[in-house]
């Protein structure tokens, strides 16, 4: 393995207050935003509704489009533009919300025939493409909402109970926060940053919690091995020695993802793998932290609160 890092001894234990009250700061901050902001931006896969792309022959702009739909009576849209960074090229996706639970397919059609023809009305010479559209309705959406809350909440236990049987409880119970730290702070960056929770932005959020497991196992199993060969040590002793012996792998791991998933967020703004690039890069970055401030140190105090038969004996 590559090290960039010699060998450190960094308290992570005395350390891990600060990382209490710096992650509780953020949760709590993220919290707020979004409550000021009216909640995560759904994409039209879990809100449901219709989405249309739209390319124009002139420059377009959000508000012109938005005039024009206001003209036909719809106003609840969200209208946003993709940047195509190779040809500098704009075109435009336009997201309704379902009007009613079900959302048939003959009107939805009419729908993006009667706002091209609209567009071309009202502004003459311009040519409008249809470029994609997609319907969901509100039923299915709110289904698949249901459906990833289950999934995770399903592999969020499954995480725990293989921790336990292979480490220990309190390192599955630590994984399992940190997972919850991530993802929740995550999605609040995400979202300030104006990008729609869609497929995509879950797929993202699986990678991330592969990546935050992958490193806590790769930890906690550290640690473990030291506890049974350190007899004599403490357990903050062991925690600190642990995380400091795979610190350099756990930021090897990182840059890895971060080099790749940054350059994507550079060159491919306004793209469709946009906001999996930026979710990811988000993610890995809390994930790298939680790793070593999170689940070891939280392992400490589940160990004063509850603690190993070894230790009560």
């Amino acid at each position: 393995m590559l090290q960039i890092l010699k060998e450190t001894h960094i308290p992570f234990s005395r350390l891990r207050y600060i990382g209490f009250i710096a992650s509780g700061a953020l949760i709590v901050l993220t919290l707020i935003l979004l409550i000021v902001k009216g909640g995560p931006d759904y994409g039209i896969d879990f809100e449901g509704g219709s989405k249309i792309g739209l390319s124009f022959s002139d420059p377009m702009t959000t508000e012109k489009i938005r005039s024009a739909l206001a003209e036909l009576g719809e106003t609840d849209v969200k209208i946003f533009r993709i940047q195509d960074v190779s040809t500098g090229t704009s075109s435009f996706q336009i997201q309704t919300t379902p009007k009613t639970l079900l959302i048939e397919k003959d009107e939805q059609k009419s729908f993006s025939l009667r706002v091209i023809d609209k567009l071309e009305t009202k502004y003459p010479g311009l040519e409008v493409t249809l470029t994609g559209e997609e319907t969901v309705s509100a039923a299915f959406g709110k289904e698949l909402q249901w459906d990833a809350i289950l999934a995770l909440l399903l592999g969020l236990a499954l995480i725990l109970i293989y921790i336990w049987i292979r480490i220990d409880f309190r390192f599955g119970v630590g994984t399992v926060v940190a997972v919850f730290h991530d993802i929740w702070i995550t999605l609040g960056i995400i979202t300030l940053a104006g990008i729609r929770i869609d497929i995509t932005v879950i797929a993202a959020l699986l990678t991330i919690i592969g990546y935050s497991v992958n490193d806590s196992i790769v930890i906690s199993k550290r640690i473990q091995e030291l506890i049974k060969t350190r007899r004599g040590a403490t357990l903050t002793e062991n925690i600190d020695s642990g995380i400091n012996m795979a610190l350099s792998r756990t930021i090897v791991t990182s840059l890895t993802t971060l080099f790749v998933s940054v350059a994507v967020v550079i060159f491919a703004s306004g793209t469709a793998i946009f906001p999996f690039a930026m979710t990811m890069t988000i993610g890995v970055v809390i994930g790298t932290y939680s790793s070593s401030f999170i689940v070891a140190p939280l392992v400490i105090e589940l160990e004063n609160i509850l603690p190993s038969r070894k230790r009560r004996t």
